[in-house]
């Protein structure tokens, strides 16, 4: 059985975080998102794949190459305009086999893919589709699951309080050649807004199967930091950090360099080249590699991507910094994200706000 695995969007709901980096590329608890969707196919035993890619493709191919350190085999396919999700398997179909598994790779998926396929091999559907549950549906297709367990009608983005169930389509498919061959070729093409919908329509089954494992939206920053949190909490445990008073679960890459009285609350997680200075707080954060943080700074609910500096009695909540970050002292960031490389001068305070990094100089 081969894979399919749909990296090509944008993540304009990230912006300005994906301005430089491609979504399935974003880190989270230390790993780029992708990279979880990947270990999931290869743990259920599938090695071979096509990741479709457009935007920033050139970054997303030089970070996960031919996946032969992970285990995999790793195909690119190319669009040179959006397919959408349906249309970017149409392209490739004549590679896949029946049956074969469809999958996000800029949601984070740390599931067990074997019991989606051998669910689909017990039921006989035409499709067997995965769904979770949701508090707020106005962002997700809805699914109507009838009693044995298959799907018969879908509402797309729905209100809350008009949602007809809170079981969402959570983009990961087994599905057979025949179905995605009525895609039409060179169409743009959706799943969930066309395909499926269709194959109802001629009296193909989907089954909906509930998945087992971590499955989150990141398409939001607060959902991006959520994400980060929740596998710290799954993965980390809790240690001992040398010069530092630490508690709750952590991961750590290395040791970070630690001043007098820092402390560091999980779940955390701290990259390689680390410095902490005297007196820094570290509550329920992730600082990825090479973050540098000045005395009597505090950085709580926030993710700091590799390479930012940050100064002296800062107080950075619930925030985003991408890479290459510079924060002058005495600065308050509250609910912020800033893009790549953006500086904030000294005694600025910033609230709700989103800074796109500096266009290139050509």
């Amino acid at each position: 059985m081969k894979a399919v695995i749909l990296a090509g969007g944008e993540g304009t709901r990230l912006r300005p975080l994906t301005e430089k980096i491609p979504k399935p590329l974003i880190p989270v608890a230390g790993r780029p998102c992708v990279e979880y969707a990947i270990s999931s196919l290869v743990h259920g035993g599938l090695r071979d794949m096509v990741i479709t890619t457009g935007y920033l493709s050139d970054k997303l191919i030089r970070s996960i190459g031919a996946g032969s350190d992970i285990g995999a085999h790793i195909l690119y396919s190319f669009e040179s305009k959006p397919a959408g999700t349906a249309g970017a398997v149409r392209l490739i179909s004549s590679f896949l086999e029946t049956p074969f598994i469809v999958m996000s790779g800029d949601t984070l998926m740390d599931i067990d893919v074997r019991a989606l396929y051998t669910e689909h091999e017990r039921s006989g559907a035409d499709v067997t589709m995965a769904v979770t549950e949701v508090e707020d549906t106005s962002e997700f297709g809805v699914v109507d699951v009838d009693a044995e367990g298959f799907v018969r009608r879908f509402q797309e983005k729905p209100r809350k309080e008009e949602a007809f169930s809170n079981l969402i389509n959570a983009g990961v498919y087994v599905m057979s050649r025949e179905a995605i061959e009525l895609v039409p070729e060179g169409a743009q093409y959706d799943f969930a807004r066309q395909l499926f919908p269709l194959l109802l329509e001629k009296g193909y089954t989907i089954r909906a199967h509930r998945l087992r494992g971590t499955w989150l939206d990141i398409g939001r920053p607060l959902d991006l930091y959520r994400a980060n949190a929740a596998l710290v909490e799954k993965y980390g445990r809790e240690m001992e950090v040398n010069g530092c008073i630490a508690s709750g679960k952590l991961m750590l890459l290395s040791s970070p360099s630690c001043g007098n009285d820092v402390e560091i609350t999980g779940p955390s997680f701290i990259g390689r080249d680390v410095v902490l200075e005297d007196r820094v707080t570290v509550d329920r954060s992730c600082l990825y590699d090479g973050v540098q943080i000045g005395a009597e700074t505090r950085i709580a609910e926030s993710l700091v991507l590799e390479g930012c500096k940050i100064g002296k009695k800062c107080d950075i909540r619930n925030s985003i910094l991408s890479p290459n970050c510079r924060i002058g002292d005495n600065v308050m960031l509250e609910r912020t994200v800033l893009g790549e490389g953006v500086f904030v001068k000294s005694n600025s305070s910033l609230i709700g706000a989103h800074i796109s990094p500096q266009p290139e100089i050509r």
